[in-house]
């Protein structure tokens, strides 16, 4: 009884009436069709790729390298109408999961190409696929496999392999990055052996881009609000953007834990000319904040792809997140750790599989007011000391020889 009650804690907590109503009939048409999915013929020179927010992170980045080498036939599949939509109108190529035509190429598709697990594309048509996980983060947070998750019973209970069969799913290839997260991610998923591969990430390729490369894919592929959000950027003389992580606790009111004074935010922004840009993780449930006369203040779109802005920012304020790691691949960035609900987020969120300090070096504080005195002093540039070290622990030692092609070839010889 047990494993049930915590089952449907699992499975249900989290998710609104209409979300769970699609759910299950995605189910009783799903079964079928995943049966069928195994006999189906597949085409070697079609790939598909997804997530689960919308038309970003490193699937993204691959599926553009992948498309302009025009070798593959190359589709995004999206949950998201709205997603395929809007890439239609830029003219990439872009189904809904669940039409007849997504449904059609995810049967046809060789390879399938996700940032978590199938689901991120369409798992009930993937029978016999060639997987590949990107994964969406190095970092030093825990999960999943050998992790004291207080669900671990509902985890392992038929009723979650029914409901979730992507978590239970093998991976042909796992995209790592260095010798350390080789083996964080083999303990956190209890990935086989042969299925690591060390490259960089493709959005990290990206970055990593002359600003030239990265204002031509802009104006290729990116939303009109993006573009216009990096127009807004270049009007302030720095720009700060602050990344909190999700907390697992589903704690959705941590930015008032936080202290955040909003107006005089705001006027110390305007007396630097600043602009201060949050960007929250697309789980969080933040209620909407009246902006009405605080120009130096802005919230994104939380399920805005946040990569093409990055490089016309100053300076990242983070806590646990792997966009720490990310961002310090940017050599002339500042970096300000705020973790002001630390113990509170190791006893009650994510277990973290490094020691925090250790592996997340940089200038912290603790409180809104010491984070606002910070900000006002000048001082925006990251130890190159601890930036190395750290580059060289979670992206390797030859992290500038690995690029996007080398991936793109290495998924080719599948």
């Amino acid at each position: 009884m047990g494993a049930i009650k915590n089952f449907f804690h699992v499975a249900f907590t989290y998710a609104k009436p209409k979300e769970l109503f699609f759910r299950v009939i995605e189910l009783i048409i799903g079964y079928p069709i995943y049966g069928i999915s195994f006999l189906w013929p597949r085409n070697k020179n079609i790939w598909v790729f997804g997530t689960n927010v919308g038309f970003t992170d490193n699937a993204k980045y691959l599926y553009i390298y992948a498309l302009e080498q025009r070798e593959i036939e190359v589709y995004w599949i999206s949950t998201k109408q709205n997603v395929v939509l809007q890439m239609r109108e830029q003219g990439l190529p872009a189904y809904f999961r669940w039409s007849f035509k997504g449904i059609w190429i995810c049967l046809r598709a060789y390879t399938y190409i996700y940032t978590s697990h199938t689901q991120c594309i369409n798992f009930f048509t993937s029978g016999g696929v060639k997987k590949v996980n990107l994964w969406h983060g190095v970092g030093i947070k825990s999960g999943n496999a050998g992790s004291d998750n207080k669900n671990e019973s509902a985890y392992k209970s038929i009723l979650m392999r029914i409901v979730s069969p992507h978590n239970y799913e093998r991976n042909t290839l796992f995209l790592s990055t260095s010798p350390l997260m080789n083996k964080h991610f083999t303990d956190m998923f209890a990935l086989e052996e042969g299925v690591l591969y060390e490259g960089m990430y493709p959005r990290c390729s990206y970055l990593m881009s002359s600003r030239e490369i990265i204002g031509q894919e802009i104006q290729k592929y990116e939303r009109p609000d993006v573009r216009a959000m990096v127009n807004r950027f270049k009007t302030y003389k720095r720009v700060f953007l602050y990344m909190p992580t999700w907390r697992g606790n589903m704690k959705d009111d941590f930015i008032s834990d936080a202290g955040f004074d909003f107006r005089l935010l705001n006027d110390r922004m305007k007396e630097l000319n600043a602009l201060f840009v949050f960007k929250l993780h697309p789980a969080v449930r933040f209620g909407q904040l009246d902006l009405k006369d605080m120009d130096n203040i802005c919230f994104l779109d939380k399920n805005m792809d946040v990569y093409p802005l990055l490089p016309f920012t100053d300076m990242l304020i983070t806590d646990y997140s792997s966009i720490y790691y990310d961002y310090i691949l940017m050599d002339d960035k500042g970096v300000l750790l705020f973790p002001f609900d630390i113990e509170e987020y190791k006893k009650s969120s994510n277990r973290l599989a490094f020691d925090y300090d250790e592996y997340t070096p940089g200038p912290r504080v603790y409180t809104f007011e010491d984070m606002i005195g910070y900000l006002m002093k000048g001082e925006y540039r990251y130890d190159n000391v601890d930036r190395e070290r750290i580059i060289k622990l979670f992206w390797g030692d030859n992290y500038q020889e690995k690029n996007i092609g080398q991936l793109y070839n290495k998924i080719k010889t599948f």
